[in-house]
C-alpha cells in the first residue's frame, strides 16, 4: 500500500492491521480534541471513532486495549454529563455526608473503575498520551469531590448516625446481619480493603452465577458502609466484627463475633456464630473442609469469612496486572458456590477501601500510609478528625489525608488509612441465590449510571419522533368548488381543523390486532402498562437500547430483561415479524416502529410529535 501511496487509506479496511492502528490514531486525536473543550459534537466523534475501532477484525473485544477504549468513552460521557450546563450534572445536588456517600457509590465508583483501567496506557504512544490526559481531567474532578466528601465527613463524624442506606461498619452486625439471620442462614463476606470500584468490577458477573442483588423495599436504595477512622484493619475490621468501635486483631474478632448478643439471638440453640480468617480458609484441596461444612450446615445460622486478596495485593508486585474476577481470585468462587448450594444469603462488605497509586508523592512520616497522629496544623490535602468514630491505640484524634495523590509511606500498589471516598465508602450489598424470597427485600435494578451504557441510536434533529409511515395515495375525488387563492402579501392562510391527536401507544393497545395477539399469548402476555414502559423507553432513544440501559430505565433487574422482552415479542411480533428484536450477542433491544405500524395499522402522523398517531 505504501508503494502505491494509498497506505493512508488503510483505515477503511476492517482486516488490515495498519487499518486498526490508523483507527486508533483517529480515536486518540478525537480524545485530545474533546479534552481541550468537552462538547457533545466531540463526544459523538469519539463514539464514532470507538465504534470504528471495535468493528475491526483485529480488535479483540476481550483484550485490555478494547476495555481501555470502552472505559475512555465512558469517561468522556461522564465529563459531558458533569458540565455545569448539563441537566445531568450532579454538582450541587448532593451536599450532606450521606448524600455524598451515596453519590460516590452510584457514580463516583464507576468513574474510578473507568479511569484506573486506563493505567498502563497503550502500545501506540498517541493513544497512551490521550489516556493520560483523560485520566488527569477525570482526576481533577475526583479530587474536588474528595475534598467536599472529607469536609462533610468531618462534620458528620461529630454526631455520626446509622441510616439504612449509609451505615457505620460497627452497626452492620446488629442493624443488618442479625435481622437477616432471623429469616435465613447468612454468610458475611468481609473482603479486607475492598474498594467500591473493585467491588462493582469483581461482582459484575455474579448474576450469571445464579445470584440476585437485593435492596430493601423501603427505602429502595442500595446501602453503603462507612469505615471507621483511621481506615485501617485494626480499627475498622475489628469494629465491624465486634459490633462496636474497638482496636483489635483476629483473636478478639473471633470472640466478639461469636458472643454478639444479636447474632446469638438469631442462631440456633447449641451453635454460635463463627468467623474464619485468612489462615482458616485453605487446605490441600482448596477451600478447607471446615469452612465448607460450616457453610453447608443447616444448624449454623451465621458464618463470617475474612477474605484478604485485595488487601494483600496492595503490598504485592506492581509488575502484575490483576484481573478482578471471581474466577481469578483463589477461594472466592468455591465460597460462593458452597453458599449457593446451601441457599445461604451472602452479605458482601469491607472494613475499608483504598486509593490506587497513580503518581502519588510521599510527604513526611506517619503512623500509617495515609494517617498520622496530630502534630501542628494539617498539611494541604489533610484534615483533622476528633472524637466521634475516631479510634486509635493512643486516643481519638487523627490527621487523615483526603487527597489521593499523597502518602506517608513507601510506594505500593495502593494505600488506606485516609479520608477519601475510595477509602471510607465500602460495599454493603445483599445477594441471594436465584428465586430466594426475603421479607422486606426485592431484587435490585442495575446499579450503573446512565453514562455507563453506550449512547444508543442518535435522536433525529427534530426530536424523538420517527418518520411518519408512508401512506397510500388517496383516490381521486371530483373537483370541488374553486379554492380561494392565498394573498401572498396581506392575506392569511386558511387553517384546517386539526385531526384529533392520539397517543401512538394508546392506538396500538386499542387495535384489534393487539387484542388478538394478547389473547394468543395468554398468560405470557405482559400487562399493558409494562409494554407501554418498554415502548416509551425505546422510542425515547430512537428505538434501540442496550439491555443494561433498558434495565436501568425500567427499574428492572438485568437478569429479567431477556425474559420480559421475549414475552413482549409474543405480543408485538405478529407472525414472527421482527417488530421487537432482542440481540443477545450484541446485548441490545431494538424496536422497528415502521413495521409495528404496518402490523397493527397504527400510523404515525408527521409533525404530530412522538406521542401522537392516527387512530386505526
Amino acid at each position: 500500500m505504501r508503494e502505491l501511496h494509498v497506505d493512508t487509506c488503510a483505515r477503511l479496511s476492517d482486516v488490515l492491521p495498519l487499518g486498526l492502528e490508523q483507527r486508533l490514531a483517529l480515536l486518540a486525536d478525537a480524545l485530545k480534541t474533546f479534552i481541550a473543550g468537552p462538547a457533545t459534537a466531540q463526544l459523538q466523534a469519539i463514539e464514532g471513532a470507538a465504534d470504528s475501532v471495535a468493528r475491526h477484525a483485529h480488535a479483540d473485544p476481550a483484550s485490555t486495549r478494547m476495555l481501555r477504549v470502552k472505559m475512555a468513552v465512558r469517561l468522556c460521557r461522564w465529563l459531558i454529563a458533569e458540565r455545569p450546563d448539563s441537566k445531568d450534572s450532579s454538582e450541587g445536588r448532593a451536599s450532606g455526608f450521606a448524600d455524598l456517600a451515596q453519590r460516590y457509590a452510584r457514580e463516583g465508583a464507576f468513574v474510578d473503575w473507568a479511569r484506573f483501567k486506563l493505567l498502563g496506557g497503550d502500545d501506540l504512544p498517541g493513544l497512551s498520551s490521550a489516556f493520560v490526559a483523560l485520566r488527569e481531567a477525570a482526576r481533577t474532578k475526583a479530587e474536588a469531590f474528595n475534598q467536599r466528601f472529607a469536609q462533610a465527613l468531618q462534620v458528620w463524624n461529630r454526631e455520626p448516625r446509622a441510616e439504612p442506606a449509609c451505615m457505620p461498619v460497627e452497626a452492620i452486625v446488629e442493624r443488618l446481619l442479625a435481622p437477616l439471620a432471623k429469616q435465613t442462614p447468612v454468610l458475611l463476606l468481609v473482603a479486607d480493603g475492598l474498594s467500591y470500584p473493585i467491588f462493582r468490577e469483581l461482582f459484575e458477573g455474579l448474576e450469571a452465577l445464579g445470584w440476585d442483588e437485593q435492596v430493601t423495599t423501603s427505602p429502595t436504595t442500595l446501602a453503603v458502609g462507612i469505615a471507621a477512622l483511621p481506615t485501617i484493619t485494626e480499627v475498622s475490621r475489628s469494629s465491624l466484627l465486634s459490633g462496636r468501635l474497638v482496636v483489635g486483631a483476629a483473636a478478639q474478632e473471633k470472640s466478639a463475633f461469636a458472643t454478639h448478643p444479636a447474632l446469638v439471638g438469631a442462631s440456633r440453640a447449641g451453635t454460635r456464630p463463627v468467623v474464619f480468617h485468612k489462615g482458616d480458609l485453605a487446605d490441600a484441596e482448596g477451600l478447607s473442609s471446615t469452612v465448607r461444612d460450616a457453610i453447608a450446615s443447616p444448624q449454623q445460622q451465621v458464618v463470617a469469612v475474612v477474605y484478604n486478596a485485595v488487601d494483600d495485593h496492595l503490598s504485592g508486585s506492581n509488575q502484575i496486572r490483576v484481573r478482578w474476577t471471581i474466577d481469578d481470585l483463589r477461594l472466592l468462587g468455591p465460597l460462593l458456590s458452597e453458599a449457593r448450594r446451601a441457599r445461604r444469603v451472602v452479605v458482601v462488605t469491607a472494613d475499608h477501601g483504598h486509593v490506587i497509586d497513580d503518581g502519588t508523592v510521599q510527604r513526611g512520616q506517619g503512623e500509617g500510609d495515609r494517617w498520622r497522629l496530630p502534630s501542628g496544623t494539617p498539611d494541604a490535602g489533610e484534615l483533622l478528625f476528633e472524637g466521634g468514630r475516631v479510634k486509635t491505640p493512643s486516643g481519638n484524634a487523627v490527621l487523615c489525608i483526603w487527597s489521593e495523590g499523597v502518602r506517608h509511606g513507601a510506594r505500593k500498589n495502593g494505600y488506606h488509612g485516609g479520608a477519601s471516598a475510595q477509602e471510607v465508602v465500602v460495599p454493603l450489598s445483599v445477594f441471594t441465590p436465584r428465586n430466594t424470597v426475603l421479607k422486606g427485600w426485592q431484587v435490585a435494578a442495575v446499579p450503573q449510571p446512565d453514562w455507563w451504557a453506550p449512547l444508543e441510536a442518535p435522536l433525529p434533529a427534530g426530536g424523538t419522533e420517527t418518520p411518519a409511515l408512508p401512506k397510500k395515495p388517496p383516490k381521486a375525488k371530483p373537483l370541488a368548488s374553486p379554492t380561494p387563492q392565498i394573498d401572498l402579501f396581506g392575506g392569511t392562510l386558511p387553517v384546517a381543523a386539526p385531526a384529533p391527536a392520539v397517543n401512538w401507544i394508546d392506538a396500538l393497545q386499542a387495535s384489534p390486532a393487539y387484542t388478538a395477539q394478547k389473547a394468543l399469548a395468554a398468560r405470557v402476555a405482559p400487562a399493558d402498562a409494562e409494554v407501554r414502559s418498554l415502548l416509551e423507553a425505546l422510542a425515547a432513544r430512537g428505538g434501540k437500547l442496550s439491555k443494561a440501559a433498558l434495565a436501568q430505565r425500567l427499574g428492572m433487574p438485568a437478569m429479567r430483561i431477556s425474559g420480559f422482552v421475549n414475552a413482549v415479542k409474543r405480543v408485538l411480533n405478529v407472525d414472527q415479524a421482527a417488530v421487537l428484536v432482542l440481540d443477545e450477542t450484541a446485548g441490545t433491544v431494538e424496536l422497528n416502529r415502521e413495521l409495528l405500524g404496518r402490523q397493527f395499522r397504527v400510523t404515525g402522523r408527521r409533525g404530530a410529535g412522538c406521542d401522537e398517531a392516527q387512530a386505526p
